[in-house]
């Protein structure tokens, strides 16, 4: 071990993980709204609902293993090479289900765009499976360029694949579809050559400790993926798969917090693991104050970019900019859940997730299902937002029991605030002057308040020794 300064050494890689974040936000952001404009109601709204269908699919059969391979690459007892195998083992596991679900689908569904769409997101569920596990290599190894290649490649570049097809062949999700799942297997390839796994026979010795640490987990991810991602399918099946795309379209307000966040805490949770005993709580509680405080910014930068955005990615910008107004305030809540999160899967207690995320999955949705049948989109984005705001603090409170209070207390008043903003400005008028305004001064608000935050957070971050990878 050597002793660093932990808080200049996670602010450096949080910084890139960030800039990949924003820089997959910003793809995303010029390509939308050209697929929106060029494909019919029906067919966006298809393609929303495969995309959406890979990203729940995939974690739902990850279930918890990408952070595990980030935790063994520590363990002192030979950790990296377990870590190599079981991402032999995700990777493995994720192509042989995608194989039978590509197969399930043909058989089962005929030719129609529909099941064509279905059919390439079956084959990006079977390649991302080993995206996934190089990730958290990547992340254990402290390489983040490599780690936001992947995350563009198998996001921006798969996006605008899809455009190209639209534009040169056909105004059809199938062809949006296929040339997306082309650009995701390509990334595959990418990275097996950046994080290579061992051969399978050495890893199967680590599939019983995969099916341990990934069984108890399943109905965690399954919830979570579902809370982050479920009112499209909430929509498809209780009003209309149109009324699914026209909150698709503008769901990067819920994902574009959720992502950044993510990453950030690729930095959070490298840290955190690999503290030395003695100074992991110095380390949950630097992490906790910076993700309530990141969460807040992100919040309030979001929304007050809400209204414009919805002119940029929707065609109907009235209730679009009020439901990303709304969803962004899920960040403060989101962020306490990761690292609560962090720590159960520290002191090896993430059985907890099994039971808290499912809860607060089953009662968000019981809770937005009236609004769904009556086509109530907003209701559903602050339905969706409040159910974050439920998981960070029960999640909080089961991670660190009495200690947890003041980091409860903290996340529930940051949330009033961003959610008291948002609601002023869903008041406003929903112009795209308004909109304009907003923006701006949504953002000059966000830079000065994160001078004063980030002055706060260097006084309080804590110089500790850590584990270098």
């Amino acid at each position: 071990m050597t002793d660093i300064r932990v808080g200049r050494k996670t602010q450096n890689k949080a910084f890139l993980y960030l800039a990949g974040s924003l820089l997959q936000g910003l793809g995303l952001l010029l390509i939308q709204p050209f697929a929106v404009r060029i494909l019919p109601s029906e067919e966006w709204g298809l393609v929303s609902t495969s995309v959406v269908t890979v990203q729940v699919v995939v974690v739902l059969l990850s279930s918890g293993l990408p952070l595990e391979i980030t935790r063994l690459w520590f363990d002192p007892s030979d950790g990296r090479a377990r870590a190599r195998a079981m991402h032999t083992v995700l990777s493995a596991a994720t192509l042989v289900i995608g194989a039978i679900l590509v197969m399930v689908t043909l058989g089962v569904g005929g030719t129609s765009s529909g099941v064509a769409s279905l059919t390439a997101a079956m084959v990006c569920i079977g390649v991302t499976g080993s995206i996934l596990g190089a990730q958290a290599l990547l992340r254990a190894q402290s390489r983040p360029v490599a780690f936001v290649l992947l995350s563009v490649g198998s996001s921006v570049i798969a996006n605008a694949a899809g455009l190209a097809a639209i534009l040169l062949w056909a105004r059809s999700a199938s062809f949006y579809m296929t040339a997306y799942a082309v650009a995701v297997a390509g990334t595959a390839v990418c990275a097996q050559m950046l994080a290579r796994p061992v051969g399978l026979r050495s890893a199967l010795s680590m599939g019983s400790h995969a099916l341990r640490i990934a069984l108890p987990l399943l109905p965690h991810t399954g919830a979570l993926m579902l809370l982050t991602q479920g009112a499209v399918w909430l929509l498809a099946v209780s009003a209309s798969i149109t009324d699914a795309g026209r909150y698709g379209t503008v769901l990067i307000f819920a994902l574009g917090p959720v992502t950044v966040l993510n990453a950030l805490n690729n930095a959070w949770a490298t840290d955190m693991m690999g503290a030395v005993r003695e100074y992991q709580r110095a380390s949950l509680r630097a992490a906790m104050r910076a993700a309530t405080a990141v969460g807040l910014l992100v919040a309030l930068l979001a929304s007050s970019a809400g209204l414009l955005g919805a002119y940029v990615l929707s065609t109907d910008p009235e209730v679009a900019g009020k439901i990303a107004q709304a969803l962004p305030t899920l960040s403060v809540g989101y962020g306490l859940f990761l690292i609560a999160s962090n720590q159960l899967y520290i002191d090896g207690r993430t059985r907890i997730l099994g039971i808290v995320s499912p809860l607060v999955s089953v009662a968000a949705a019981i809770v937005a299902l009236p609004f769904a049948t009556m086509r109530n989109l907003v209701a559903i984005a602050w339905v969706h937002a409040l159910g974050f705001l439920v998981l960070g603090v029960l999640v909080a409170w089961a991670a660190l029991a009495r200690s947890s209070a003041r980091y409860v207390i903290g996340a529930l008043l940051l949330t009033v605030f961003s959610a008291v903003a948002a609601l002023i400005l869903t008041m406003l008028p929903g112009s795209l002057p308004t909109a304009v305004v907003e923006c701006v001064a949504g953002l000059l608000s966000v830079v000065l308040m994160a001078l004063i935050l980030r002055r706060a957070l260097q006084r309080s971050t804590p110089d500790q020794p850590t584990h270098i990878p």
